[in-house]
């Protein structure tokens, strides 16, 4: 789809996508060379430095101890338990299924009640930004002023990513047992009001702005030494802040809703394949002669309000 439409449009570029694409495809075949769980498996280097810190100690003080306080045997035995623990956490967590199961498995989770309830809130996560970025960034900065509010844009993100991802897991230790499923649900709530009420603000404020753009001769691009770039320049950083935020939300939520690695894997699967058709429609949505400005901030509006309520019956 992105081809055709690139190959038919004068201002696209088919041979920067085709160079995009070769890149996208060079990752892929080079993933294959990467040596396999069983062979790395067998480091026993490895394998002690996956352990905290305490362990890691622990481990250190064992193997300088001399004869006099510990045998040479048991230090070997010592070593080997580790060794073996390791191993059958390894084993664990490894799928020993074929390429089928695991490709059936992955379909079967894009139709459970989980995932189809924070279907509309993954799509968003891709939806949001073309009109953000493209639709309204364009419009309402000049050349030189989109740049810094990208940099904005991308600023809020780490921050929100920070921020959110510090909040949710505040209360939780190395090991994960002293986390309190009611307190994990009251962060949950909070976090995702948070998201609400952020990135609503930035919706208003490009309303406002488009509001007043449909009224008058048309949008005003305003520059980086104008006073009245502050309420677009507000918006972006909201949306910044807000877009990383329920990303890290997301992550979070798919953490905790499944407990072995194939389904956060095959979740995290769902997740990305969904927020990129989000983000393949709401490209195709950009022309105005398909969708207009204020038309397209208002399905966006719809889909983050839908999409967020819908998330609020997955809570963990």
């Amino acid at each position: 789809i992105s081809f055709m439409y690139y190959n038919k449009k004068p201002e696209g570029s088919t041979a920067l996508y085709c160079l995009f694409l070769g890149f996208i495809l060079m990752g892929a075949v080079f993933t294959q060379f990467l040596l396999p769980p069983s062979v790395l498996r067998k480091n026993t280097t490895t394998i002690i430095l996956m352990e905290p810190v305490e362990k890691q100690k622990d481990v250190e003080m064992v193997s300088e101890q001399t004869p006099l306080k510990q045998s040479n045997d048991t230090q070997h035995k010592g070593e080997e338990s580790l060794h073996e623990e390791k191993e059958m956490f390894l084993n664990e967590e490894l799928s020993r299924q074929s390429w089928w199961q695991e490709a059936k498995g992955s379909i079967e989770i894009f139709f459970t009640k989980e995932m189809m309830c924070l279907f509309l809130l993954f799509f968003y996560t891709g939806f949001n930004q073309p009109y953000q970025q493209a639709t309204f960034g364009n419009r309402f900065f000049t050349r030189r002023t989109i740049g810094a509010e990208l940099i904005i844009f991308h600023l809020m993100e780490i921050l929100g990513a920070i921020v959110c991802g510090r909040f949710l897991d505040k209360d939780k230790n190395a090991n994960d047992e002293s986390c309190d499923k009611s307190n994990r649900r009251k962060r949950a709530v909070m976090c995702l009001g948070a998201f609400i009420l952020i990135n609503s603000t930035g919706n208003v404020l490009a309303a406002m702005e488009e509001y007043e753009a449909k009224h008058s001769s048309g949008p005003t691009a305003y520059d980086v030494s104008d006073i009245g770039v502050i309420p677009p320049s507000l918006a972006f950083a909201c949306w910044g802040f807000a877009d990383a935020q329920i990303q890290v939300y997301c992550y979070w939520l798919m953490g905790g809703l499944y407990s072995s690695g194939s389904d956060h894997s095959r979740a995290v699967g769902f997740y990305k394949c969904v927020q990129s058709l989000g983000t393949s429609v709401g490209y195709y949505l950009i022309p105005t002669s398909r969708l207009g400005e204020f038309t397209q901030l208002s399905v966006s509006s719809f889909v983050f309000v839908i999409g967020t309520g819908l998330s609020f019956a997955q809570l963990p």
